[in-house]
């Protein structure tokens, strides 16, 4: 009994493509400890940031909630506003 060979189809390589997102603003959750529990969103812009920020605050006022650009703090939820 003869057996169908296998056949083999080779792809050429395609490095994978940078991502087009540029989310530089992150709204995240802190503990009281300082440690990270849940990123809640990551946006690319500061206004739509500061919205979303304002309505996470409004949400759950006991949370301490960050919006943060990268390593720096913009606005923190324990804080006083401006």
């Amino acid at each position: 009994m003869k057996r169908p060979g296998i056949r083999i189809i080779r792809e050429p390589y395609v490095p994978p493509r940078p991502t087009a997102e540029n989310l530089r603003y992150s709204i995240d959750f802190y503990d009281g400890n300082g440690n990270l529990i849940e990123v809640l969103g990551r946006l690319a812009d500061l206004e739509p940031a500061r919205a979303a920020f304002k309505a996470c605050c409004a949400k759950d006022p006991d949370k301490h909630i960050f919006l943060r650009q990268g390593a720096r703090v913009i606005r923190r939820s324990d804080e006083p506003k401006d």
